[in-house]
């Protein structure tokens, strides 16, 4: 079996006209909510083998609070900039390659792209069970038969969203 971890940055401050997208920082609620998924990652599940991350500041601040409680994942930890603005296409071909070596994958990013990957590793019968990723949510999605030939029949075994996290250890 192998996995895939979907993360989608937290909370971010606002945009507004002028103000660049990518270097865009979490806002305190963001931070917060990656802090409790780190967390709850680190007491509830297997750890990632290998992590892909968008670059954008975000996304670094989403990861960032793993990091902290489990340094060693700094050693599998990339920073890709295909992520930022990827197509599904874009995201599976990076995830063909991890899971080449890799049983367990986590991938940092955004939307719009990180639902549609979502919704095209899902098996149909459990797409109902995320509707949409607000930020930061976390799915796991188990694939009994690996990756790619699993791609679309993905077992979704976790919603976490770090704003239901609150008060939680």
């Amino acid at each position: 079996m192998q996995r895939l971890m979907i993360l989608r940055h937290a909370k971010a401050v606002p945009w507004h006209a002028g103000v660049e997208h990518f270097p865009r920082a979490q806002s305190e609620a963001g931070r917060e909510h990656a802090a409790r998924v780190a967390r709850w990652v680190c007491d509830h599940q297997q750890l990632p083998d290998d992590i892909l991350c968008s670059p954008s500041q975000r996304t670094r601040e989403t990861l960032a609070p793993l990091l902290a409680l489990r340094p060693e994942l700094e050693a599998c930890t990339n920073f890709v900039p295909q992520i930022y603005g990827a197509s599904t296409r874009t995201m599976t071909t990076l995830l063909d390659r991890a899971f080449t070596e890799r049983d367990c994958v986590l991938i940092v990013g955004h939307n719009p792209g990180f639902e549609m990957l979502a919704f095209e590793v899902i098996a149909p019968s459990e797409r109902q069970k995320v509707t949409r990723l607000p930020t930061g949510t976390l799915l796991i999605v188990d694939f009994a038969t690996g990756w790619p030939d699993g791609a679309g029949q993905g077992h979704l075994s976790h919603v976490v969203r770090g704003k239901k996290l609150e008060g939680k250890r």
